[in-house]
């Protein structure tokens, strides 16, 4: 979730929402769902030339008989001491197999409507080997991915996995094609037990039957993988439900902090898929 790469608000769990982003998306007893987050500037270091950031993020997390699929889109407006302004648009799309061996990624970022960024690609992971990213746009990155890298939807599966057998601690690399840095270290430390409607402003596009799962507060710290600095890029802390909805972020940076409010939460129906298929329903 750096700032160069707003997709990353979300995308950071993976990102997340990179990760990140956002909603936690794991492997089984999820339910796919689309949310709303309203983001604002909580705090930030005085003397900066940033005054406040603002805006919305949607976030829609899709199953399908083969894959995950994600589809992440933001409007945040950046204002500045000297009184401009800037609006990023971002998009952020991936198609993650459901053994968690490929990931798909398309990416597009405007800043008041011109494309500034934009990357698309293909990713391949393995346990014991390294994996690769190939990207199409630019065709001239690729990345070699450390053993056993982790996709955004795996790798949540994994904290969530780990969470519910009262773990505290997980370091893994991560890898979401959301930009152009290559794939991040993240360490997640696992906190006590949350009650996600604390702080939550019910109103009627949020639906309460999402948020009676179990949750967990979480702090995640991410790190460049190509980096030996011991500091953070940036670090989160969210409450994650046991059924992949996220229902508060933080995203703190050196020099400022980001809050993300649930504002919207729908259910996305689950596929129907025959026995023979990757997903079986039945077995969820």
């Amino acid at each position: 979730m750096t700032l160069n790469a707003p997709f990353r608000f979300c995308l950071g769990l993976a990102v997340l929402f990179a990760s990140t982003t956002c909603a936690f998306a794991g492997m089984s007893g999820m339910h796919p769902h689309r949310a709303i987050y309203e983001v604002s500037l909580s705090s930030v270091q005085s003397g900066g030339q940033l005054v406040d950031i603002r805006g919305k993020m949607y976030f829609e997390w899709k199953k399908s008989c083969e894959s995950w699929t994600t589809d992440h889109r933001s409007v945040l407006t950046y204002e500045y001491a000297d009184g401009t302004s800037t609006r990023i648009n971002s998009d952020f799309a991936s198609y993650e197999t459901l053994d968690g061996k490929d990931l798909s990624f398309s990416s597009r970022r405007e800043n008041n409507g011109a494309l500034i960024e934009e990357f698309r690609g293909h990713a391949k992971r393995a346990v014991d080997a390294e994996g690769d990213a190939v990207y199409s746009v630019p065709d001239t990155l690729n990345f070699k991915l450390p053993k056993n890298t982790f996709f955004p939807m795996q790798h949540t599966d994994e904290i969530l996995a780990r969470a519910n057998k009262g773990e505290r601690f997980f370091n893994a690399a991560l890898f979401d094609g959301s930009d152009d840095q290559g794939p991040q270290l993240v360490n997640v430390f696992i906190g006590r037990k949350a009650d996600p409607m604390k702080g939550l402003k019910v109103n009627k596009d949020i639906d309460l039957g999402l948020l009676k799962s179990p949750a967990h507060h979480m702090r995640l710290a991410f790190f460049s993988a190509e980096d030996d600095s011991a500091a953070a890029e940036y670090e989160m802390d969210l409450v994650a439900l046991d059924n992949g909805v996220v229902s508060d972020i933080t995203v703190i940076y050196d020099t400022f902090t980001i809050t993300q409010k649930l504002v919207a939460l729908q259910k996305v129906d689950l596929p129907a898929c025959t026995e023979n298929s990757a997903y079986n329903p039945s077995s969820q």
